[in-house]
């Protein structure tokens, strides 16, 4: 996983240059929640490596393009403080999740319903970055663009 976060980031960066943040950083979210959603059915080693392999793709792809899409939205000169804000939520995200994870293992016996929690969040995520006005994200990056 960890060698294919650095293909999936370099990825991002590409797509988000090319097309814009909104759209790219919404596939990663549901890429990202359709994985979750299957992997607790998967029971082969092929299988679980064929997650690893998307979801590694996927995992860290979210950096730049949220980096990028808060840069389009408020401005570069903002983008170091709101990615510090930004990925402060996340660990504490990370921090529930990881306790919510297993406290759902200790009532279920598995992590199905911890999986399927995370998949439902990336599903609102998605919808929450589709939700963006575009004017705002195109408005954000001629701010931001060289020269303004």
């Amino acid at each position: 996983m960890g060698v294919l976060n650095i293909g999936g980031t370099l990825m991002s960066g590409w797509a988000c240059d090319r097309f814009g943040a909104k759209f790219p950083i919404a596939a990663y979210y549901l890429l990202r929640g359709v994985s979750l959603v299957v992997l607790p059915f998967f029971e082969t080693t092929a299988a679980l490596f064929t997650f690893a392999a998307v979801y590694g793709l996927n995992d860290i792809s979210t950096l730049p393009a949220t980096t990028s899409l808060t840069a389009r939205v408020y401005g570069r000169y903002s983008v170091g403080e709101l990615s510090g804000w930004i990925f402060f939520a996340h660990q504490i995200g990370s921090a529930v999740g990881s306790l919510l994870s297993g406290v759902f293992y200790e009532r279920f016996g598995d992590y199905t319903l911890a999986f399927h929690s995370a998949a439902a969040l990336a599903f609102v995520a998605t919808a929450l970055v589709l939700a963006i006005p575009d004017k705002t994200a195109r408005a954000g990056a001629l701010a931001s663009a060289p020269g303004r």
